[in-house]
C-alpha cells in the first residue's frame, strides 16, 4: 500500500499535480520523504520539473531539510544552519551526482551560490554522473547571468567541456544569449573549441537557428 502510494505521488509531482499532492500529504505526511529510484528527494524532483509551488508544499510537510534540498529552492537560513554544523556539507554530492553548489546555480539561487562559495564550495567540481556539469555549466544552461558571473570571477573554468565536448560558449551560443556570450569569450572562452563532431559555438548556433 505504502509503495503505491509512494509511486503515486510521484507521478503526481512529475505531471505538476498540486491538488493531488496536497490531498496525499494530507492523508500521509510521511510521503514528504519519498525518493525516486535513483535516491533523487520528492522535494528535488519537484524542482526538477519545474514545479516550485509542489516543492515548497512538500518541504512545509517534511522539515528537517537536508542540503541538496536546503540549496535549491533557496533556503538559506537552513542551509547555514547546516554548515554550521558540518562545514564538509559543502562538498557533497547528491544521490544524482550534483554538488550544492551546482544544484543552486541551476536553478538560480544567487544567494546560496555566493553563500556556498564563501563557505568554500569548489566551482569547478564535475558532476558524478553522465552529464559532466559544474556550477558554471548548469547555470550557463539555465541563462543565469549574474551568478555565471559570479562563477567565472571566482575561478570556474569557461572551457570545461562536457556531454559530447560542449562548451558554456557552445550553450550560450545555443540559447542566444548575447550578454553571457560577450563575457565569457571576454574571459578567455575559447571561440574555436570544436565538439566532438567537429563543431565550433557559431556552427551550432547557425544549425540550430536553421
Amino acid at each position: 500500500m505504502l509503495s503505491m502510494q509512494t509511486d503515486e505521488f510521484l507521478d503526481a509531482i512529475q505531471k505538476g499535480n498540486l491538488s493531488k499532492i496536497d490531498q496525499l500529504l494530507a492523508t500521509n505526511p510521511a510521503l514528504a520523504s519519498s525518493k525516486a529510484k535513483n535516491g533523487v528527494s520528492a522535494i528535488l524532483l519537484a524542482l526538477y520539473y519545474g514545479h516550485q509551488d509542489i516543492a515548497q508544499a512538500i518541504a512545509a510537510k517534511k522539515g528537517g531539510l537536508d542540503i541538496f534540498e536546503a540549496s535549491v529552492p533557496g533556503k538559506l537560513e537552513r542551509l547555514k544552519n547546516l554548515i554550521e554544523q558540518d562545514r564538509a556539507l559543502v562538498e557533497t554530492y547528491s544521490p544524482d551526482g550534483f554538488t550544492p553548489v551546482a544544484l543552486a546555480t541551476y536553478l538560480g539561487q544567487k544567494s546560496v551560490t555566493e553563500y556556498l562559495i564563501e563557505k568554500g564550495a569548489n566551482v569547478n567540481a564535475i558532476a558524478k554522473n553522465a552529464t559532466g556539469f559544474t556550477a558554471l555549466t548548469g547555470a550557463v544552461a539555465n541563462n543565469h547571468v549574474e551568478i555565471s558571473k559570479i562563477l567565472v570571477k571566482r575561478g570556474a573554468n569557461v572551457n570545461h567541456r562536457y556531454e559530447g565536448g560542449v562548451s558554456p560558449l557552445m550553450e550560450a551560443c545555443l540559447n542566444g544569449n548575447l550578454e553571457l556570450v560577450n563575457f565569457l569569450l571576454e574571459n578567455g572562452a575559447d571561440p574555436s573549441a570544436k565538439t566532438k563532431d567537429e563543431k565550433t559555438p557559431l556552427v551550432r548556433q547557425r544549425e540550430e537557428s536553421w
